[in-house]
């Protein structure tokens, strides 16, 4: 029983006091019917009946107060909001991406050549070692600044927001969608 009153409460969305109210009953004895403890009297079933058919009822789906509609538009809103701040986040970040990989694979080369000219340090006795150490240096600095992990969490931030994006996007045609519902229903009744 408990979870049929819950069902009927989702269906209204009233709480136990509205109810009571609108029952014109004691907030207690909703409470107890709600549990399965008691019975409520026989006018306030026949209202509670009405509700819950007009809430289930083609007529409640086609015909939504302003309120609705401007929650409706609001929502929409939103998301078209939502949708632009993605966009500039992506090309923000995609931006950042580029230079962070460009930067990394720099240092990659850097590191290679280091190595090279290190293997080959008899050979090439115009490369001195305090060269070789500062080039070191900065190449280590450079991967303390921006590290293959840097690189990957960008990586996985502009992979989120494309995700993001078309998450947004199946809501906005839901929405659409369901406006368009709306309003064919609204057509058909007038």
């Amino acid at each position: 029983m408990r979870r049929k009153s819950q069902e009927i409460k989702g269906l209204l969305g009233f709480s136990q006091e509205e109810m009571a109210q609108i029952l014109q009953l004691h907030r207690n004895t909703v409470s107890r019917f709600e549990l399965g403890h008691t019975i409520i009297p026989q006018s306030s079933t026949i209202l509670l009946g009405a509700m819950l058919r007009y809430s289930q009822s083609p007529e409640a789906k086609a015909a939504l107060p302003a309120a609705l509609e401007e929650q409706e538009l609001k929502q929409a809103t939103k998301l078209q909001k939502l949708i632009k701040e993605n966009e500039y986040q992506y090309e923000r970040l995609s931006r950042k991406l580029i230079k962070a990989q460009a930067a990394y694979a720099n240092n990659e080369n850097a590191v290679k050549l280091l190595y090279f000219l290190r293997e080959r340090a008899a050979e090439l006795p115009e490369v001195s070692p305090e060269v070789l150490q500062m080039l070191e240096n900065r190449v280590e600095a450079s991967f303390k600044k921006l590290s293959k992990d840097d690189v990957l969490a960008l990586e996985l931030q502009v992979d989120l927001l494309v995700y993001q994006k078309m998450l947004l996007e199946r809501k906005q045609y839901q929405i659409g969608a369901k406006a368009n519902e709306n309003n064919a229903l609204q057509n058909l009744k007038d």
